[in-house]
């Protein structure tokens, strides 16, 4: 597993130094450019209140809401899934002591399923393909318990996520995250493009040392709410980590977006694996389909 898993490590680091020379760079980017263009007119029709949120993030990069605002009618079950399996969540316990989150399992996920179709609701995919201005993936969700532990690396680290030029996530607050409990922490997009040129940055994670003489602690901003908070966030536009929990563990839903036609296509994936999604067919339209598969 390890070998097999450091294997695709350094496939996919070959990989990104081919796809980032100029010769598949300039390309792409007149490519997506002219796709963006083409589908304006395609486009779903939203609400004026869905239009603000999706005018928020394309300024901010960031909107926060709760689920209690978003009023989606499959919500209480979902809710109904995660009191469920919280429990046996609670008691899972790290491998190793570099380990900083844990994830209910694929089964988990398949014996409840509505927490991975809520990703999935027509409203929800609208707002993310008018804000990623293409058609989308939908690569899933992800139940995450992050633990009250030290370990501070890979994204409890300052990054921008690079799979793609839009990188959508939704995060469900499941208990009240306060600055203690590990809130989701970004810097503001203008404050992003000032550290980014400042460090020539173009991927990997930055510690706050780094970070810090740049960009001040008084400008890290911590989103932090009650249950039922929602974070829709581009994590492709500005920095951000989760900062390390430190009274208790902290759990949340990640829901995760992106283009049909990715970056990086190899570092896009779904949380669960084929013959999972298959199961799920039956419950899905030809759009939520497509979404799923990523096709047209």
């Amino acid at each position: 597993m390890l070998i097999t898993k450091r294997i695709h490590q350094v496939r996919n680091k070959i990989l990104r130094k081919i796809f980032d020379t100029p010769v598949f760079t300039i390309p792409s980017e007149l490519a997506y450019k002219e796709a963006v263009e083409q589908h304006t007119h395609k486009l779903p029709v939203l609400t004026p209140n869905d239009s603000q949120i999706v005018k928020t993030l394309k300024q901010e990069g960031i909107f926060i809401t709760s689920l209690e605002a978003l009023n989606i009618s499959s919500t209480p079950s979902v809710l109904a899934s995660v009191k469920k399996i919280l429990p046996t969540l609670r008691n899972v316990l790290p491998s190793n002591k570099q380990e900083f989150a844990l994830h209910a399992s694929n089964a988990q996920i398949i014996e409840h399923p509505e927490l991975f179709l809520w990703g999935l609701e027509d409203r929800l995919l609208d707002i993310t393909e008018n804000y990623i201005g293409l058609p989308i993936s939908y690569h899933g969700v992800y139940f995450r318990k992050d633990l009250a532990n030290d370990v501070k690396i890979k994204s409890r680290l300052w990054h921008i996520d690079t799979e793609d030029r839009c990188v959508f996530k939704i995060i469900i607050y499941l208990h009240d995250v306060s600055e203690g409990n590990g809130p989701f922490q970004y810097i503001s997009k203008p404050l992003t493009a000032l550290l980014s040129n400042s460090l020539g940055y173009k991927h990997g994670y930055l510690q706050d040392k780094t970070v810090e003489p740049i960009i001040p602690q008084s400008e890290w901003i911590s989103c932090t709410g009650a249950a039922g908070t929602v974070i829709l966030v581009d994590t492709g536009s500005i920095f951000h980590r989760g900062k390390v929990p430190e009274n208790s563990d902290r759990f949340a839903l990640f829901y995760d977006y992106s283009s049909r036609e990715p970056k990086y296509p190899y570092y896009c994936k779904s949380s669960l694996p084929q013959k999972d999604l298959l199961t799920l067919m039956p419950r899905l339209s030809t759009h939520q389909q497509q979404c799923l598969w990523g096709i047209d």
